[in-house]
């Protein structure tokens, strides 16, 4: 018995062994293949199998979808607001809403009553039957509106905002003697000249543009900054140049140039009052010239002499003359 035990122990050894050697050949052989390179792959016409994409890679492929299609999704959302959102508004809003009351903006020389009847809306009108478009051409005929705009509100309002043109001056022309007004871009316009209030006059022709020339508004804004010239803006009275033509054809039937010591020929001419100084301006620094001429106004040198004429043409002085002007 014990030879045979002996015998089996060896057997079983054996055949451990094997089993070892076999395994350790199985192991040797998988990890030779693992360490192929991609050429050998290539050769023998295996490729690897194909990867699967991880939890992690398909978030992150959705997270950047997602970055792509949201702007684009919310442009498209917010142009479609735009154009659906207006009519869609003014039907939710104003449909059968009647105008209960008009507000009027801006208005200074015209009355809100009088921009209000320029604009000839029916009492009891809707507010959704009102048209901007058509506000405008009912008022565009108000020479004092330049512009106008309108904003309709729930509840009965419709507010009206015009901008109204600013006169400057009252306009006579020599050749039709109808009186004008002359507004801040030198343009005359036919209106009423009582919402202006009170304008100094200017006399004489206008440029080749039929406006004002720019010096002659140079000379209208200098005189509001002093309160002896603006006191009373009726009192003042703008010559303006003469053209050569009209000088020469003025002084071909005038004996003495005497006669005419504010001769427009030499520039602007400024008339304080019809018993008041004539001031000679000239063409060139008529703001500097302004100033002057109040600061001599305010003096008490020009009022005890009584000037009738003072000349401002010189750089660096004045002249004060006490006779009468004649013309």
């Amino acid at each position: 018995m014990e030879i045979t035990n002996e015998i089996a122990k060896h057997h079983s050894k054996k055949s451990r062994e094997r089993t070892h050697a076999r395994r350790d050949h199985r192991r040797r052989g998988e990890s030779n293949k693992s360490k192929r390179s991609p050429r050998s792959q290539e050769a023998t016409g295996t490729s690897p199998p194909p990867t699967r994409a991880g939890p992690w890679e398909s978030a992150q492929s959705r997270a950047k979808v997602r970055s792509i299609l949201t702007p684009l999704l919310f442009g498209l959302a917010f142009t479609g607001g735009l154009v659906f959102s207006s009519p869609l508004s003014e039907i939710l809003l104003y449909r059968g809403s009647p105008l209960e009351r008009i507000v009027v903006q801006g208005a200074s020389a015209l009355t809100p009553n009088v921009i209000a009847q320029g604009l000839d809306i029916e009492e009891g009108r809707f507010l959704d039957t009102l048209d901007p478009g058509k506000l405008r051409d009912a008022i565009k005929n108000e020479p004092w509106i330049e512009s106008i705009r309108s904003l309709r509100l729930p509840g009965g309002t419709l507010i009206v905002s015009v901008v109204e043109r600013k006169a400057v001056a009252r306009w006579l022309s020599d050749r039709s003697g109808e009186l004008t007004l002359i507004d801040v871009r030198g343009e005359p316009f036919s209106a009423r000249i009582e919402p202006g209030g009170p304008l100094p006059l200017v006399l004489g022709g206008l440029d080749e543009d039929a406006r004002l020339p720019a010096s002659a508004i140079e000379i209208l804004e200098a005189l509001r900054r002093y309160v002896i010239l603006a006191d009373d803006p009726t009192q003042i009275t703008l010559h303006l140049p003469e053209p050569t033509d009209a000088h020469a054809d003025r002084t071909a039937h005038t004996d003495h140039a005497e006669a005419h010591p504010h001769d427009l020929q030499s520039g602007y001419v400024l008339q304080i009052g019809e018993q008041g100084p004539r001031a000679l301006l000239g063409k060139s620094f008529l703001k500097q010239r302004v100033a002057r001429l109040a600061a001599l106004l305010e003096s008490e040198e020009s009022r005890r002499t009584g000037a009738r004429l003072i000349d401002l043409r010189y750089a660096d002085r004045a002249v004060l003359r006490v006779e009468p002007v004649s013309g």
